[in-house]
């Protein structure tokens, strides 16, 4: 799965390189084989953001250079959506600190989808419940694509912040970010990606990659 993304990545616009970061010697293997370039990481890392930032210090990057999180879990990322996202990146730096892309309309009742809760832009919080409630007027729920824009600086800001009350509760690190004052913009794209959590998810994704035109031309 992690080279179905690694691959799809690849044929993004704007992107200089595509790094697959981790510290498990199967990825570094399959990697390998599929010549895909690989930054070995500590396994102290507790989440991909913190494994990221280890990688962009051992890679030498400069405080203004752009990095995109593309989650190893995401394998019908498409990469016109990564090339929005780092068009996003670009334009909302550094007025943002992270800029995250959400997709509608999103699953109700499964607490595997992080929801994105906003005003206009702004990410106010981000939860696996179903919210915002629409008490008085009628909404449609978020979901999270992980796929996200950080620049080196803003990505070291979030590496020195301490885990907050609200990611140990919800498990969701970039909770850390909206509890120390980091400012998180989002905004809407159309993708069918999503992400593999459940064997369930694992069997769908299968069965999509079998019709995707991408996967039959550029990586079996």
């Amino acid at each position: 799965m992690v080279v179905h993304v690694a691959k799809r990545a690849k044929l993004a616009k704007s992107l200089q390189q595509v790094i697959v970061c981790t510290d498990h010697e199967g990825i570094v293997k399959a990697c390998a084989d599929h010549a895909i370039d690989v930054c070995i990481t500590s396994s102290m890392c507790l989440n991909g953001t913190e494994r990221i930032f280890e990688a962009s210090n051992n890679l030498g990057l400069n405080d203004e250079d752009i990095i995109i999180d593309i989650q190893g879990d995401e394998p019908l990322v498409s990469p016109e959506s990564i090339d929005l996202v780092v068009e996003e990146t670009i334009k909302n730096l550094p007025k943002f600190d992270i800029v995250l892309p959400h997709l509608t309309p999103c699953p109700k009742d499964n607490k595997n989808i992080v929801k994105v809760i906003s005003s206009g832009k702004k990410v106010v919080y981000l939860t696996r419940s179903d919210s915002p409630y629409p008490f008085i007027g009628e909404t449609l729920l978020k979901k999270h694509l992980s796929v996200i824009g950080f620049s080196k600086k803003s990505l070291a800001n979030f590496a020195m912040l301490p885990i907050g009350e609200l990611e140990n509760i919800e498990g969701v690190e970039l909770l850390r970010a909206i509890e120390g004052g980091m400012k998180l913009m989002t905004f809407s794209i159309n993708s069918d990606s999503f992400s593999v959590d459940t064997s369930e998810d694992f069997e769908k994704a299968e069965r999509a990659l079998l019709r995707c035109p991408l996967f039959r031309e550029h990586y079996k």
